[in-house]
């Protein structure tokens, strides 16, 4: 699949936002916000196969612990490295009800890539920084 000019545009504007924002402008979202906003997911199927998350918020940690049984990865600082290096391959296994807790770029890097096997958003929760999705056929 190849990236349309816009999308390119896009993803490109999004990373040099993100590049230029202070880590510290990244603790806006509150753990209560993250936290109140997974338990409806948890509590309710399906479950997921996979758990996403930016491990530069700890909010986000703590909604990867409400999913046990999910293949818990952590996005490291580069979304598109743990896509070609560890997600894309557990996708085309079979796994493919993916949850996460990341920040904005790092869920249109994924949305983006994601899209060549056939996955896309099917909800999306804003709190601050943090974006709460699922990835699924």
């Amino acid at each position: 699949m190849r990236l349309t000019k816009r999308e390119f545009v896009r993803a490109a504007s999004a990373v040099a936002v993100a590049v230029s924002v202070p880590r510290s402008a990244f603790d806006g979202a509150r753990v209560e916000d993250i936290a109140t906003a997974a338990a409806p997911m948890a509590a309710r199927g399906p479950s997921f196969d996979i758990v996403v998350y930016n491990d530069w918020f700890p909010q986000a940690r703590e909604f990867a612990t409400r999913f046990p049984a999910a293949r818990i990865l952590a996005v490291g600082g580069d979304a598109g490295q743990l896509w070609y290096g560890t997600l894309r391959g557990l996708v085309n296994t079979g796994l493919r009800r993916i949850a996460g807790v990341t920040s904005h770029t790092d869920l249109l890097i994924l949305e983006t890539l994601a899209r060549e096997v056939g996955l896309r958003v099917r909800s999306r929760n804003e709190s601050g920084r943090l974006v709460q999705w699922t990835l699924t056929p």
